[in-house]
C-alpha cells in the first residue's frame, strides 16, 4: 500500500492534536516543531525517568516528551523504503559525522532552538531569534563557500 503525504500529513496531525488533548499538552510559544528542543526533552525525560534526576524539559514534555525526532526519523524511513530509496550507507569518518552533528546540536540549543524555531522567534520580533537567525544564516552562507571552495581545490 502506497501512502502519500498529504494524507498521512493529515492523519498524522489529527493523531497529534488528539495526543495533545488527551495528555493536555500546552507547548510554550514557538515550541511547535523544534527538533533540537524535542530532542533534548525527548532524552532528558527518559533519563529522568530511569535514573530519578532532574533535568530540566520544557513543560509540554513533563508528562509525557514531544514525539517530533522519533516521528521525522519513522516518516522518512516510511518515505525512503515505500519510494524505494531506503539504502544503508555508512559515513566515510564516523566519527567526525559524530562530532559534527554533537557540533550542531549544541549550537542550536545556545541559540535557543533549531531552524524553524528561530525562524519563529524572528518572527514575533525577539531579539535572541533574530540574532540567532542571523548567525544561521551566516554560518550557511560562509559553509557554502567552503565547500565550494573544497570542491575547487
Amino acid at each position: 500500500m502506497r501512502v502519500t503525504a498529504v494524507p498521512a500529513g493529515v492523519a498524522f496531525g489529527l493523531l497529534a492534536v488528539a495526543a495533545g488533548t488527551l495528555f493536555a499538552v500546552r507547548p510554550p510559544e514557538a515550541y511547535g516543531v523544534c527538533m533540537a528542543c524535542h530532542g533534548r526533552d525527548l532524552v532528558d525525560w527518559t533519563i529522568n525517568r530511569l535514573f530519578h534526576t532532574r533535568l530540566t524539559v520544557a513543560d509540554a514534555s513533563l508528562v509525557f516528551p514531544v514525539l517530533t525526532t522519533v516521528g521525522v526519523l519513522l516518516g522518512a524511513l516510511f518515505a525512503a523504503v515505500s519510494s524505494g530509496e531506503f539504502r544503508l550507507r555508512s559515513p566515510d569518518n564516523p566519527f567526525r559525522t559524530f562530532a559534527c552533528g554533537v557540533v550542531v546540536m549544541n549550537c542550536a540549543l545556545l541559540a535557543g532552538g533549531c531552524s524553524v524555531r528561530l525562524l519563529l522567534r524572528s518572527a514575533a520580533g525577539e531579539r535572541l531569534g533574530i540574532l540567532g537567525f542571523a548567525g544561521m544564516a551566516a554560518g550557511v552562507i560562509a559553509g557554502t563557500y567552503w565547500l565550494r571552495w573544497r570542491a575547487v581545490r
